[in-house]
């Protein structure tokens, strides 16, 4: 069985290599992009188990002049961190995102573009809807 994640990666590294072939700093690009991603998807998951009270957990960060900078700084802890670790030694260590272009498909950037776009509704979505009901 294919693995989603790894679909999901060369889908993306494909298409943006294809569209952007002369940009250099397309890891990174990526790298952010799919991670955020990543930590969008976390935080969903905990805020709703957080409404339905079945498990909260939350990293306060108080280092910054300013809620916003802190709150920045808490999300990246939390939830960013374990992915950015993840994508790194999943993905780009080694350069090993080469053999997985080899070895998986890709659908010319839909399943990237479909990942990016339903992480990003699921959590706007999840943000109003439990700003609303809370």
């Amino acid at each position: 069985m294919r693995n989603v994640y790894y679909l999901i990666w060369v889908d993306a590294i494909a298409n943006f290599r294809k569209h952007n072939p002369a940009r250099t700093d397309w890891k990174i690009s990526l790298f952010i992009i799919q991670t955020t991603c990543n930590a969008l998807n976390l935080w969903a998951i905990l805020l709703w188990l957080k409404f339905f009270e079945i498990y909260s957990f939350i990293i306060k960060i108080d280092i910054f002049p300013g809620t916003i900078l802190n709150s920045a700084a808490g999300f990246i802890v939390q939830f960013a961190s374990p992915f950015i670790l993840l994508n790194y030694f999943l993905i780009f260590h080694n350069a090993r995102y080469e053999k997985l272009i080899e070895k998986y498909p890709h659908k010319n950037g839909k399943l990237a573009m479909i990942y990016t776009m339903v992480s990003a509704l699921v959590g706007f979505i999840s943000m109003i809807l439990y700003g609303a009901l809370r």
